[in-house]
């Protein structure tokens, strides 16, 4: 077990003897410098993996091999390096091969250590327009904002901030010459127009339950689970306007008594390859009328308070995205590093943009080079606003799994068509910047 100090544990198993790293993905690369900047010499035996399909070749200049085939010490300390919910299956699978001791990174703790990194970092590059500090709602980004000339706001989350990642393929003194390139204000102005803080808008008294005008009756967020978050939803209480809805239902032995995507006119059996977009499908075709809907996730929730949903009509609020990430490098170099969005998809994605709105081919792809998105598929609307975004993104979507049959790109559960909802959902309100007006909102992660 790793002790409360992970930083001196992790010293000492490096400095006791061999390391393997089982993953070959963005955690197991941030392991892996991560431990070379705690003690650049240890013993490195290599990244394993259960099967090399769908994997990189190496890392970092290191091979990337199947575990079957390590020829390591089966008394090497492995270290699991990927999403928790895959370190019981890769240590038991590990176990077969003779491997018997066993530390395990978990992405949100990865991002921990490297946030900490970054922010010792920050302290050597004196000429940074911005300054970082830890983001209390997710842990896996950082909070970034701009060295100010003016006293700033007492309430924090009140102020202009974009979010700053902490896993990231590129090394840290690349991401840091990458930010002296970027203009805190006009850069963000020019890609997606002004920036309007929900936190700094009036507020109104909190409506009554019932009453006319009460949340519910303004305000619908549908907030996704899959069959694994049944139980854990069934035991929480969540505000009036928010309405759970289980994604993939068509595919649950049990399912919820909430709202089901497999309902009316639905997709809910292509939730395996469009995630969260099986139930942004849902809404659009099945929700009851209300002022505003929209879509969070089971572990992320917008935060948004009643006296500020109560006032979103009143303040002529149209959108509410979730407060955009700043990414190094630009958005399409990070989704063909970091995500199953690869080459193959990437170009799929821009011929289907152009089939279905051949007017948004050139600015989409510039938008792909620019450096801030609105992530997470995290929609809150007015009702008519949330139609058009599904009336436009949804046949470029069903386009692309189209195209995957027919070139026959066998990556079905890989769930690389909702990645790319994701930049096309940023992409569409950025065009649409001058003519919604867009809150920003943080979420709060679940962990």
């Amino acid at each position: 077990m790793i002790e409360q100090n992970m930083e001196l544990e992790l010293k000492r198993i490096l400095e006791r003897g061999q390391i393997l790293i089982y993953g070959a993905h963005l955690v197991a690369l941030e392991l892996y410098r991560y431990l070379r900047f705690l003690y650049e010499d240890f013993e490195f035996a290599g990244f394993v993996v259960t099967r090399i399909e769908g994997n990189p070749a190496e890392l970092e200049q290191e091979k990337v091999i199947e575990i079957q085939d390590c020829q390591a010490s089966r008394d090497t300390t492995v270290m699991i390096a990927m999403p928790e919910k895959y370190h019981d299956e890769a240590e038991t699978y590990a176990r077969k091969f003779g491997f018997s001791d066993f530390i395990r990174i978990s992405l949100e703790k990865m991002s921990e250590l490297k946030g900490k990194q970054i922010l010792c970092g920050c302290k050597q590059y004196g000429s940074l327009k911005f300054y970082l500090y830890e983001d209390d709602y997710d842990g896996s980004w950082l909070n970034m904002e701009e060295e100010p000339e003016a006293p700033l706001p007492e309430k924090t989350e009140e102020r202009r901030h974009y979010k700053f990642p902490t896993l990231f393929y590129l090394d840290l003194a690349s991401m840091f010459r990458e930010t002296e390139r970027f203009d805190f204000h006009k850069d963000y102005e020019r890609v997606l127009g002004a920036y309007r803080n929900l936190h700094a808008f009036p507020v109104t008294s909190a409506w009554k339950s019932g009453s006319k005008g009460s949340g519910k009756q303004q305000l619908h967020i549908y907030m996704v689970f899959s069959r694994w978050d049944s139980a854990a939803i069934a035991e929480t209480e969540y505000p009036e306007w928010i309405c759970p809805i289980q994604a993939g239902s068509i595919f649950a032995e049990k399912k919820s008594e909430k709202f089901l995507d497999e309902t009316g006119d639905n997709i809910s059996e292509k939730n395996r390859m469009l995630a969260e977009m099986t139930a942004a499908y849902w809404i659009w075709k099945n929700a009851e009328p209300v002022k505003y809907k929209g879509l969070c996730h089971y572990r992320r929730h917008f935060i948004i308070t009643e006296e500020e949903a109560a006032a979103l009509k009143a303040n002529g609020i149209d959108v509410i995205l979730t407060t955009p990430r700043y990414v190094p490098g630009g958005i399409r170099n990070m989704f063909l590093k970091e995500t199953p969005v690869k080459e193959p998809v990437y170009q799929t994605m821009l011929k289907v943009v152009s089939e279905c709105h051949p007017e948004s081919r050139e600015s989409f792809e510039q938008y792909m080079e620019e450096c801030l998105y609105y992530p997470n598929n995290m929609v809150i609307a007015r009702s008519e606003i949330y139609d058009a975004y599904c009336e436009w993104v949804f046949p470029v979507l069903f386009r692309m799994m189209e195209i995957d049959q027919e070139t026959g790109y066998k990556h079905e559960t890989d769930r690389h068509v909702a990645y790319a909802a994701e930049l096309l959902t940023s992409y569409f309100f950025s065009v649409h910047k001058e003519e919604y007006c867009v809150a920003v909102t943080d979420y709060k992660f679940y962990g």
